[in-house]
């Protein structure tokens, strides 16, 4: 990345804004269920660094001397807030930490996946590939990820080269599934609303996770 801003900054400010918008939504859910020990599980979380002020630009906010490592450190810090939040309730109160969380994922996912069906209008599974890849936060454009498999007019399949999230979790003793059964809420909803035609699946294939993206048979 450049020494000064560029579109692709703000393409991946905002990804981050919209992951951040999860751990807002769940946050105030968890509060209001949980009360004064979420509220200290919450506080605890910011060790990890405060969510993105969103009445402020990009240009005033910014480490403009290391663009780079300010979004790469938003990005870490982001993901390890949700997982500390997550992982120490559910640590209390189980499995519903998480059904509370994958609500928000799902609502997170239909938001974007309309927000993208007005939008860019993706009209095949090349698109809708493209399209997702607007909204989903996968670490930095540079991190390459993702490797497609299967690109065809009915199909897109796609698997995750690496895992650049695991670190996250780890660092807070956390189990990264946790992140990728909510990830898998999120992609199956966007994918439903951009484009009603088309779903999302997965499945395990060895050691990894196909992920796809197929029309709906009629």
């Amino acid at each position: 990345m450049s020494a000064f801003l560029a579109p692709i900054h703000k393409w991946l400010f905002n990804k981050i804004i919209l992951f951040e918008d999860i751990e807002r939504a769940f946050i105030k859910a968890y509060i209001e269920k949980y009360g004064e020990k979420a509220e200290t599980i919450v506080n605890e979380s910011k060790v990890y660094g405060e969510m993105i002020d969103t009445n402020k630009q990009l240009e005033e906010i910014i480490d403009l001397t290391n663009i780079h490592g300010w979004l790469q450190n938003k990005i870490a810090n982001a993901e390890t807030r949700q997982a500390f939040i997550i992982t120490k309730l559910k640590e209390i109160y189980g499995e519903e930490v998480e059904d509370i969380a994958a609500k928000f994922y799902r609502d997170n996912g239909v938001k974007c996946g309309l927000m993208s069906k007005e939008k860019e209008h993706p009209s095949n599974v090349i698109d809708i590939f493209d399209a997702m890849n607007n909204y989903l936060l996968e670490g930095m454009p540079c991190d390459r990820v993702q490797s497609i498999v299967t690109k065809e007019d009915d199909v897109v399949e796609w698997y995750n080269s690496r895992c650049i999230h695991k670190s996250n979790y780890d660092k807070i003793g956390g189990n990264v599934e946790v992140f990728y059964r909510l990830r898998f809420h999120w992609l199956a909803s966007f994918v439903k609303y951009v484009n009603s035609a088309y779903k999302f699946e997965y499945e395990n294939d060895l050691n990894k996770v196909i992920y796809k993206i197929v029309k709906v048979m009629d």
